[in-house]
């Protein structure tokens, strides 16, 4: 392998699902003549080329969530995980397996593997290839993907009107106070609504980020309750076994059983076999025209 490989992994879901709802919010969705919705894949692939324009990787790969959320892993170890997810849109919903058309027409590997979620293969790809060696930049809308963050792994998250926060170790310990290793200790304290991980109930991020600074980890704090005031040792007590199936719960998983070769990854493409999707999917000039 080449120990100077820069890698860019992209989180599809987080990406194709940002697109949609960019494009969406004045009701318009962007169709071909022939009625076929590509809002979601036009947003995406723009979005794609930014960050491979800003990180000018030498590798690139998409993850992707394959499953349903009854059949995800997490779903088994708890069956309440992320049971307040929506359908997607109908306008969405044929723009999963077009998304994936356009980035084979790039030669870009869409990865993905039945119980597990993109944050996974992320962290599976990232895990493998930092070892190696190589840099890895990953982008992508959830900040469960800071605990992936290492001196050559850094995590760019996506934000409104195209921006981005870029972390590392150094910047995440300015910005949120942590390192990366305690990411998921505060996510254990505090829970996710989006992702229904319950946490421990009435302790919130601040606090959760207070407790676990001063203590250093979960096992930590737990081993020194009594330097807790009443109430909160009584809270962490009473919820421990939550506090540690939400830590489980929140772990990105990174030895996923994928198949991966880097050489399939490299950031080279046909640009006339691109440009032909582009034109099928009636994409116009401006996307065109940064694909040679």
């Amino acid at each position: 392998m080449n120990p100077s490989g820069k890698i860019l992994l992209i989180d599809g879901m987080s990406f194709l699902f940002r697109a949609f709802y960019a494009s969406a919010w004045g009701g318009g969705y962007r169709q071909t003549t022939t009625g076929v919705y590509t809002n979601a894949v036009y947003g995406f692939t723009k979005m794609m080329l930014d960050y491979a324009d800003l990180v000018k990787p030498t590798h690139l790969v998409v993850g992707w969530d394959v499953a349903s959320r009854e059949s995800l892993v997490r779903s088994q170890w708890y069956d309440g995980y992320k049971s307040n997810r929506q359908a997607p849109p109908d306008e969405l919903i044929p723009q999963f397996d077009l998304v994936k058309e356009v980035t084979a027409a790039f030669s870009i590997p869409n990865l993905g593997c039945p119980g597990y979620e993109g944050d996974d293969i992320l962290g599976t790809l990232s895990t493998t290839l930092s070892a190696d060696g190589h840099q890895v930049v990953i982008a992508t809308g959830d900040y469960d993907s800071l605990q992936l963050v290492s001196d050559l792994v850094s995590v760019k998250i996506l934000k409104n009107g195209g921006k981005h926060e870029h972390y590392n170790p150094a910047s995440l310990q300015s910005l949120r106070g942590i390192a990366p290793e305690q990411v998921v200790d505060v996510k254990a304290l505090m829970g996710d609504a989006s992702d229904c991980i319950p946490g421990c109930p009435g302790i919130g991020e601040k606090t959760a980020t207070k407790l676990i600074v001063e203590h250093g980890d979960l096992e930590r704090l737990y081993s020194n309750l009594d330097s807790c005031t009443v109430k909160m040792r009584s809270k962490l007590e009473e919820h421990r076994e939550q506090v540690y199936l939400s830590k489980k719960l929140a772990t990105i998983i990174r030895d996923v059983p994928i198949e991966f070769s880097l050489e399939e990854a490299a950031w080279e493409y046909d640009s006339a076999v691109v440009r032909s999707k582009f034109d099928e999917l009636e994409f116009g000039r401006s996307l065109a025209t940064r694909v040679g």
